[in-house]
């Protein structure tokens, strides 16, 4: 089985799961963070990789680290009581413990294995002016992912139509009538 060719792939399937939960008003790739995006939000970064033990198909399996970043925004819980079920830290870290439910055992682009959650954790943000204005959890998983044409698959070899068993030492030509027809696909 082929695997994917460029990462942008795997990627665009990740994020448009994303886009079908319905609480996150804001999604996206990280490091491409919009200004002034409306919360709660989940960024999405493939933050490396290294080569997998086991194979699952492309020319080499990639075991990939990823980070699902879950913010929101401590002014959206403006004159909130800090006592109340909800406030901000609350709130992001249920979406956290949503998100770490959600990655485990999905599947997203060309043959990828399920995802294996690893840990959820606050975060501290480092990148940009907004950093103090949200509350961040980052959820890590695994993913392995398989790369590039797998050296075996041949596009134009033929499908087969029937598969037959001979058992030795009855094989052969002379031992056509003894061979088991073990499967026939419907268009033979």
């Amino acid at each position: 089985m082929n695997g994917i060719f460029w990462l942008d792939e795997y990627q665009d399937a990740v994020f448009a799961e994303l886009k079908k939960i319905p609480w996150a008003k804001t999604t996206g790739i990280y490091p491409e963070l919009p200004d002034g995006f409306p919360t709660p939000a989940v960024f999405f970064d493939v933050c490396g990789w290294e080569r997998s033990g086991s194979e699952i198909g492309g020319n080499v399996t990639l075991e990939l680290t990823c980070n699902l970043y879950i913010l929101r925004s401590f002014v959206s819980a403006g004159g909130q009581d800090e006592e109340e079920r909800g406030v901000t830290e609350t709130q992001v870290r249920n979406a956290a413990l949503k998100m770490s439910d959600w990655i485990h055992g999905r599947q997203f682009g060309n043959g990828s294995a399920p995802a294996v959650l690893v840990s959820a954790e606050p975060m501290v943000w480092e990148k940009g002016e907004s950093a103090p204005e949200h509350a961040i959890w980052g959820v890590t998983f695994t993913q392995r992912l398989p790369v590039g044409a797998d050296p075996f698959e041949e596009p134009d070899a033929p499908l087969l139509k029937e598969f037959w068993l001979g058992i030795f030492p009855d094989v052969g030509p002379e031992h056509a009538d003894d061979y088991i027809l073990v499967v026939k696909s419907e268009e033979s």
